[in-house]
């Protein structure tokens, strides 16, 4: 057994050592939760002109805006999530904004480019008023509706 004592001496360690799945080591952390807000619009009345649909988009807010300013800043900060542009001049259509963070959105719109900058000529044109308003985002896809009804605009800053 004392020849044999060497070599176990080497052997138990290397086993251990091969055995070893890190357990203590916190297991690596979950990407980051997001969602996802897929839905439709409709509209009706009639379409402004042509000249004052420069974009058209979907927009969910976790605040409610006292202003454009603070729409900007969030827009510049990288943390505003928007969909593609919308169609123009059509009865209904379809928009998708992914990887948004998960939380409460509370003031989800489509708004309207109108005028030629960029940083200060936005509306809304339609604000999703369901479920009071509330979208709730937690690892999902939420599907929502908002009517635009060019007739009645909703206010903007939002009363």
């Amino acid at each position: 057994m004392v020849r044999y004592a060497p070599v176990l001496l080497f052997l138990i360690p290397l086993v251990l050592a091969l055995s070893c799945d890190s357990g203590l080591e916190p297991p690596p952390p979950d990407p980051d939760p997001v969602g996802v807000i897929s839905g439709t619009v409709t509209y009706s009345g009639n379409w402004p002109p042509e000249n004052e649909l420069r974009e058209l988009i979907f927009v969910p807010l976790k605040f409610i805006p006292s202003d454009f300013t603070q729409v900007l800043n969030e827009f510049l900060l990288g943390n505003l999530k928007s969909s593609e542009r919308l169609e123009f001049y059509v009865p209904s259509d379809t928009f998708l904004v992914t990887e948004l963070e998960n939380g409460v959105y509370v003031y989800n719109i489509i708004a309207n480019q109108y005028g030629p900058v960029v940083f200060t000529d936005w509306r809304p044109l339609g604000v999703y008023i369901e479920n009071d308003g509330l979208i709730f985002i937690d690892n999902d896809t939420v599907f929502i509706h908002i009517h635009v009804d060019f007739d009645n605009l909703p206010p903007f800053p939002p009363e």
